[in-house]
């Protein structure tokens, strides 16, 4: 089914994001953790780039995890039972995540701790 014009694509697109706040787990901790870090960013005054590159981390976590999602129910949809591959198909599409999740991870701690000094090393 193709989308018929611009207001209707950014209307698919929105749904799916609502849908992903409203019923997925991770997704809602996700993005608890943006906001948490948003203000934390604004209250230790980061510099434009280090936001941007924080918020590019955000970016890329959150689309993966809306990506393992999809993937999830494409799966479930095709079977709705055990599968082993299906079980591989799914575990890959949640490393990708786990992947993408440690390396924002690590580079958020080397960014925050330039600003917070809790995290600085003597």
């Amino acid at each position: 089914m193709k989308n018929r014009n611009l207001k209707e694509s950014f209307s698919k697109a929105i749904d799916g994001f609502v849908f992903g706040v409203k019923y997925e787990r991770n997704i809602k901790i996700q993005i608890s953790i943006t906001v948490l870090l948003i203000l934390i960013m604004l209250y230790f005054h980061f510099s434009l780039n280090d936001i941007l590159i924080v918020l590019l981390w955000i970016g890329l976590v959150i689309s993966a995890e809306y990506m393992n999602t999809a993937i999830e129910k494409a799966m479930d949809f095709i079977n709705n039972g055990y599968s082993p591959q299906i079980k591989i198909v799914k575990d890959l599409s949640a490393s990708a995540v786990f992947i993408l999740a440690l390396l924002a991870f690590v580079s958020g701690i080397l960014i925050f701790m330039k600003y917070i000094k809790i995290f600085r090393l003597q």
